[in-house]
């Protein structure tokens, strides 16, 4: 079964990651040497969602801070630097806090740090596949108008506008898959 590797940086320290579609609208996650089961419920576009992690449930609020995220789940908050946040390469895989693989120069990972935090830029809250585009550079939108889906986990997510604006910029297409992070379009 197919997966990807992500490097993050979570509340100061990072981790390496590893996702792969489970049977059921699951996720297998290995962190750690451990392999967890997750299934999400809800609407994680919008930052509210139940998190299902070894037959218990999570409440999960998500909400952009700047370059990061700020996740609260359990009582606990947690600092996700958006800006490493990123798939691992093949042949470029790095040690939990090493410098880039030979596959991965150092210039492609500050572009892509660069693309995420770009001013207006509507970043993916979830790792999945753009199913749908429902704007195109130029379009006006406006708060809560549907942006383009998200497939993850067998469920359909649809990113909405925040606020107001014309779409400067779309950064994906159909049928590209994204990660947790990732910038799919930029508002101005």
């Amino acid at each position: 079964m197919a997966h990807r590797d992500y490097d993050v940086r979570v509340s100061g320290r990072e981790y390496r990651f590893r996702v792969r579609e489970g049977g059921e609208g699951t996720f297998i996650i290995e962190l750690g040497g451990r392999k967890l089961e997750v299934r999400v419920a809800g609407s994680p576009s919008e930052g509210d969602f139940t998190l299902s992690l070894e037959g218990r449930d999570y409440p999960v609020r998500v909400r952009p801070s700047g370059s990061s995220l700020e996740v609260h789940v359990g009582g606990h908050t947690f600092t996700v630097d958006l800006s490493a946040v990123r798939p691992v390469k093949a042949g470029g895989m790095r040690g939990p806090t090493g410098p880039p693989g030979p596959g991965v120069p150092p210039s492609a990972l500050r572009q892509k740090a660069a693309r995420v935090s770009v001013r207006g830029a509507i970043t993916s809250p979830i790792p999945g596949r753009v199913v749908a585009l429902k704007v195109k550079a130029g379009d006006r939108v406006r708060e809560g108008d549907v942006l383009l889906v998200i497939e993850a986990m067998k469920m359909e997510n649809e990113i909405r506008a925040p606020r107001d604006g014309h779409v400067k910029e779309v950064l994906v297409q159909e049928g590209s898959s994204v990660s947790a992070g990732q910038p799919l379009l930029v508002l101005d």
